[in-house]
């Protein structure tokens, strides 16, 4: 009895290992994810905050700035889709409205969120293309939308 309960807890932990792994994304997958969600959180602010106009011309120059690097994670994520849902586009369409609809929820419940926001817009000024993935790993946590990264 005992080797037979040791053997379904053995199955049964290979099958939440499995489902967790199904479950998560690779690196460039999660690192695409927080490039548009830094990208997204920046636009809600230029949108919301239009009593601060430095924060649309700050939006603009990012993306003038980071073009090729949102691009480029527009496309890993496409590619992600297209390997993982029947319906790449709307799937990818739908992840970039939810990422919107997270900054807007995170613009709504954060207390004085135009003024706070003006250090990111500052701190990306003084990035290079090749900085912003990980300028966006540590600016972006906790996301309801975020991936998890497979180890």
């Amino acid at each position: 009895m005992k080797l037979i309960l040791a053997a379904a807890v053995l199955v049964g932990g290979l099958a939440v290992t499995e489902a967790a792994k199904a479950n998560c994304s690779a690196p460039e997958v999660v690192s695409a994810t927080q490039v548009r969600q830094l990208q997204t959180q920046l636009m809600v602010a230029a949108l919301k905050c239009s009593h601060m106009p430095e924060h649309a011309a700050s939006y603009n120059s990012f993306v003038r700035s980071f073009g090729p690097q949102i691009s480029d994670s527009a496309k890993v994520l496409m590619a992600h889709f297209k390997r993982t849902s029947p319906s790449p586009q709307k799937s990818f369409d739908r992840f970039i409205t939810q990422l919107a609809n997270d900054a807007s929820t995170v613009s709504i419940n954060t207390p004085d969120f135009c003024e706070s926001v003006a250090a990111t817009f500052a701190s990306v000024q003084g990035l290079r293309g090749s900085e912003l993935p990980s300028f966006a790993a540590t600016t972006i946590n906790g996301h309801t939308s975020a991936p998890t990264r497979c180890n």
